[in-house]
């Protein structure tokens, strides 16, 4: 019998790759993803293996003057001594806000077009990208609500009490380790909720009709009462997701290998046209396949986290962990009864 998870893979994968289209709400989905949730976590666990605070990237970004390149003073100044600069930095922080509503709309309204989509897939129905978009505008006000509450507000929250416990010192090497490895751990925790209230909150909106505050609250009772099989799900698209990096790597390997010998042999005899137009080639053909295989990767992991939702809402489920542990109560006790 084909276990839950092969059969929810087969299916995401069947209708990620069958239907193309989903890649371009994919490629939209993935502006709102957790990438940087995920990016955060690793420079953590490496900020670990060097003896550091692992929020000293938080740190780190906080005291860049990053954020000071737009404070009010720098503006003041500017304003005194130079209006035209004044202007033109006003004019750049609205094109950059105007920007980034825009992405974000298009990440809400991909988000959700990708889960209703690939759940109508999923019943044999015929969506199409016009009408999954249709559907992402009609519940974009939830959507984004729901994607506040919990990116913005808990990680938010999540991110200044990293930065707080950064800022601890400790006279006890011990000490220190055991309070940054602990902390570490907690943010992996709240990460991992994070990411499974938003996954689902989303669904709830979408296929269920509810609002933020409604879908939040279901997402949390959905997750908490299969917390086991959304983690072993969770780590095997991890494992999935390493192993597509690989093949990506190795794509590109055997694509460019050919464009970047005759770059070097150009290279070295001194044609600087040709050589500048082998590096175009090497960066377009890297970006389009970046691109492509990233749409996919995010119409495909959506895609499997809305078939599960609809399998854990419709029929239930037990993890394989849980599985194993009654499988073996149940031969010690044909074992006693014998």
């Amino acid at each position: 019998m084909e276990t839950i998870y092969r059969l929810i893979l087969r299916k995401a994968l069947k209708i990620s790759w069958k239907n193309k289209w989903l890649w371009v709400l994919g490629f939209f989905a993935a502006v709102i993803g957790n990438g940087s949730v995920y990016e955060a976590l690793l420079r953590g666990f490496n900020n670990i293996s060097e003896g550091r605070s692992v929020f000293y990237t938080f740190r780190e970004y906080l005291e860049s003057g990053i954020f000071g390149m737009i404070s009010w003073a720098k503006l003041s100044a500017l304003w005194e001594s130079d209006a035209s600069a004044f202007g033109l930095g006003i004019f750049t922080i609205l094109l950059m806000m105007c920007l980034l509503a825009i992405l974000i709309t298009l990440g809400v309204i991909g988000q959700g077009g990708v889960v209703s989509a690939v759940i109508n897939l999923d019943e044999d129905k015929k969506p199409s990208m016009k009408s999954s978009f249709r559907v992402g505008v009609e519940r974009f006000w939830p959507i984004l609500e729901l994607n506040v509450m919990t990116k913005v507000v808990l990680l938010g929250f999540l991110l200044f009490l990293a930065y707080l416990v950064s800022l601890l010192t400790f006279t006890s090497e011990a000490a220190y380790n055991f309070v940054y490895v602990l902390a570490f751990i907690v943010f992996v925790i709240l990460g991992i909720i994070i990411y499974f209230l938003t996954i689902y909150g989303t669904a709830y909106v979408i296929l269920r009709g509810k609002g933020s505050f409604g879908a939040l609250k279901s997402a949390w009772r959905l997750f908490s009462k299969h917390v086991l099989l959304n983690l072993e799900m969770g780590l095997l698209l991890f494992v999935v997701n390493i192993v597509v990096a690989i093949l990506f790597f190795l794509l590109n390997f055997m694509i460019l290998s050919p464009i970047f010998v005759l770059y070097l042999l150009f290279l070295f005899s001194g044609v600087k046209i040709i050589t500048s137009i082998l590096m175009f080639i090497m960066l377009v053909i890297f970006a389009v396949t970046i691109f492509a295989v990233g749409s996919w990767w995010s119409s495909f992991q959506l895609g499997v986290w809305a078939i599960l939702f609809e399998e854990l809402e419709l029929k239930g489920g037990k993890s394989k962990v849980q599985r194993w542990f009654e499988l073996a109560g149940e031969k010690i006790k044909s074992k006693k009864a014998k």
